[in-house]
């Protein structure tokens, strides 16, 4: 649970982040969950929505990053609770321990969302308004920029969250109906692939990392061989800076994924083109080839080398990522819980 509404904690952090404190996020069994956090705040996926600045860190490295000015932001789990002392801090935010895999997703996306909302409100926040108008005016054009009234404000931020989480649930509940058949067969090859001494690897950017890091999570904790491309920053950023970002996944596919593996590709558009570089390489045709998408699936899910496509209609980022976890939560489901097959030499 939250230390008390979601619209009244995300204006909390508005101003927090207005006062010049930062947003430090840690989870205790979830490190993904912490990851996507950040991102979403630091790079938004929505153009024109406010930079802010929010960190992932360990729960060990706490008492080293976090300033009496900053909100803290801890994710529990089902399995794991809090049982330390936590440093002194301006905001403090639980969450995570009642709500499935999709529902914290859907849950941080609405801070997020409801965030912006409140820095768009300066007489509630301390802070100024934003140059140009209002960039969140398209996701909430009932509510003016100059409102200061805070109960109205957090009335609408209400309805709005209440909205949009029923949004989320109706598309998951589409896309699990849809794609039902692919994701069983999905299932199926990954069994097949693992039982053979093959490995599934999972490939995304940003928010979509952060679902190839859940799905090897979730894999792993089934007894099957997996791990994402996008998890190790040295790799990533001395391909970046030495190939070009569009050759940080096709270059270690090229070194590592063997015949027979199972990669599964992760895009909010399908369009990312380190993503398509990966299905332009030699060795794709040899692979079992996961395309996993929005707004149609883009070229990406079109590609002659994918071998399941898994479709969310939405062309919505957020409602995308939420459904990409429901599919996840789904090709898991599936799948037993094993100890991994030994591979003899």
């Amino acid at each position: 649970m939250t230390t008390g509404s979601l619209p009244a904690d995300a204006l909390a952090l508005a101003r927090t982040f207005t006062a010049g404190g930062r947003l430090i996020v840690s989870a205790l069994d979830r490190p993904d969950h912490a990851r996507h956090v950040a991102v979403e705040f630091v790079h938004p996926a929505i153009t024109g929505a406010r930079s802010l600045p929010s960190f992932a860190v360990s729960m060990e490295d706490l008492d080293h990053v976090v300033r009496p000015d900053d909100a803290l932001l801890i994710i529990e789990s089902g399995d794991q609770t809090l049982d330390r002392a936590l440093p002194e801090n301006a905001q403090l935010l639980i969450t995570g321990t009642d709500q499935t895999e999709p529902e914290l997703v859907c849950w941080y996306h609405v801070l997020w969302e409801l965030v912006q909302l409140g820095l768009e409100h300066p007489g509630l926040t301390g802070g100024s308004a934003s140059e140009g108008g209002d960039p969140t005016n398209f996701l909430y054009p009932f509510l003016d920029a100059a409102e200061d009234d805070e109960p109205a404000l957090l009335a609408s931020m209400a309805a709005s969250e209440s909205a949009k989480q029923t949004e989320s649930t109706e598309l998951a509940t589409q896309t699990v109906a849809v794609n039902a058949a692919t994701v069983d067969a999905i299932a199926e090859q990954i069994a097949a692939a693992v039982a053979a001494g093959g490995m599934v690897f999972s490939i995304g950017n940003g928010g979509s990392a952060c679902d190839a890091a859940q799905l090897a999570r979730l894999l792993q904790a089934k007894g099957v061989r997996s791990m994402s491309l996008a998890e190790d920053p040295a790799t990533l950023t001395a391909l970046a800076n030495d190939l070009g970002v569009s050759r940080i996944f096709s270059r270690q596919v090229e070194a590592s994924v063997r015949p027979g593996d199972v990669v599964v590709l992760f895009s909010t558009s399908g369009s990312s083109a380190n993503l398509l570089s990966v299905l332009d390489l030699h060795v794709a045709s040899e692979l079992v080839i996961v395309a996993c998408a929005g707004y149609g699936g883009g070229p990406m899910a079109a590609h002659a080398n994918v071998d399941h496509q898994l479709i969310i209609d939405s062309s919505s980022v957020h409602r995308i990522q939420e459904a990409q976890g429901v599919l996840i939560g789904e090709i898991c489901s599936r799948l037993p819980v094993t100890a991994p097959t030994e591979v003899h030499a």
